[in-house]
């Protein structure tokens, strides 16, 4: 494999996770939504999945920007600063690093989580 390879494979294997934690995160939106999940004070964790959702959907939607700027010469795709339009035909182009949305994505997620786990004890 060479270097581009490496880049690509290894972002298709970020995508997939990013992809299954999206999943799970609308999962665990939906049940503490929900009656049955229900805990006292959930608020925080309904917040926290949901601004992990639209960050897990930034994430999502930036990856094939990232995949087609991926060169030889960077270390790891995480440095790669995609150019882009945010509002798709207008506006000026903007760059923005994935980690810009990944990690808000994770954080949220975990934020949620240990929440849940203290409000449900």
């Amino acid at each position: 494999m060479d270097r581009i390879e490496q880049h690509l494979k290894s972002l298709e294997y970020f995508k997939d996770w990013s992809n299954y934690l999206l999943v799970s995160t609308v999962a665990a939106l939906g049940w503490v939504a929900s009656k049955d999940g229900r805990v006292m004070h959930a608020d925080i964790e309904i917040w926290c999945f949901a601004l992990s959702i639209v960050f897990g959907i930034f994430t999502l939607a930036l990856v094939p920007i990232v995949a087609a700027q991926v060169n030889a010469s960077i270390d790891s795709f995480y440095d790669v600063r995609p150019r882009f339009r945010p509002f798709w035909l207008w506006g000026e182009e903007i760059t923005l690093p994935i980690k810009a949305v990944c990690w808000p994505q994770h954080i949220f997620f975990l934020i949620g989580i240990l929440a849940y786990a203290k409000h449900a004890v």
